[in-house]
């Protein structure tokens, strides 16, 4: 997992327990568990790296190749979480919608630095989770879940690739557009850990992992799609 998601990570478990400790508490009586839970989402995602890695070859020199990373993305999202029981152990339907986007560029020179090669991206996902989850209440505050299912994937993706000859009087440019929208299929499980706030919701992490038959074109590895996500979540129990 990069640096950068190692961070976010971090500053959610931080804000979780922060909160944690300065927030004025209630006890969690047993007729007190609420059979039903809206989530919010708010983290980052670390795909297998070189399966999220866009190539764009020169032109006129296949050897030379730009390339742009999208494997790592800020996500965001809302779920649910219906117990089909009230008590503090029960099981229930999970169920999430989540979004990832990315956007970045490169560039490279080809022909002893005679051409220069521009690789601009683009790309969203969008994940429809469904499947059943476990919970239960440690002592009076904290709640402890697991979830798991199948997911469905959608995604776009958008290259705008632009080279320039300099060789050339005047100057030549060309330009390449691409777009690519993949649909796949895959699994998710995901744990968290969350802890009850003064006016009944809760604030905690959780750790999500996916695994999907998601393929893109044009990417250093061919082969499905599977990541690790952590988020910072808040929950409103109905």
């Amino acid at each position: 997992m990069r640096s950068g998601t190692r961070a976010l990570l971090t500053v959610c478990l931080s804000v979780s327990i922060a909160l944690a400790c300065l927030a004025p508490i209630t006890s969690m009586a047993a007729d007190d568990i609420p059979p039903t839970y809206v989530q919010v989402f708010i983290g980052a995602a670390q795909f297998n790296e070189d399966r999220m890695t866009f190539q764009k070859a020169a032109d006129d020199d296949p050897g030379t190749v730009t390339t742009n990373d999208l494997s790592t993305m800020p996500y965001l999202g809302i779920g649910g979480q219906y117990g089909f029981a009230d008590t503090e152990t029960h099981i229930g339907l999970d169920a999430t919608l989540l979004f990832g986007w990315r956007s970045h560029n490169s560039s490279v020179t080809a022909g002893n630095g005679q051409a220069y090669i521009h690789l601009d991206t683009e790309l969203w996902l969008l994940d429809l989770a469904m499947g059943l989850y476990a919970q239960t209440i440690l002592g009076d505050h904290w709640r402890l879940y697991a979830a798991a299912g199948p997911l469905m994937l959608f995604a776009g993706y958008t290259e705008d690739a632009k080279q320039e000859d300099q060789e050339a009087s005047p100057t030549e440019t060309s330009e390449d557009s691409n777009t690519d929208s993949e649909f796949g299929i895959g699994g998710y499980a995901r744990v968290g850990a969350e802890y009850r706030l003064q006016n009944g919701s809760f604030m905690g992490v959780c750790v999500r992992g996916v695994k999907t038959n998601l393929e893109f074109n044009n990417t250093v590895d061919d082969g499905g799609l599977d990541g690790v996500q952590g988020f910072l979540t808040f929950s409103q129990p109905f």
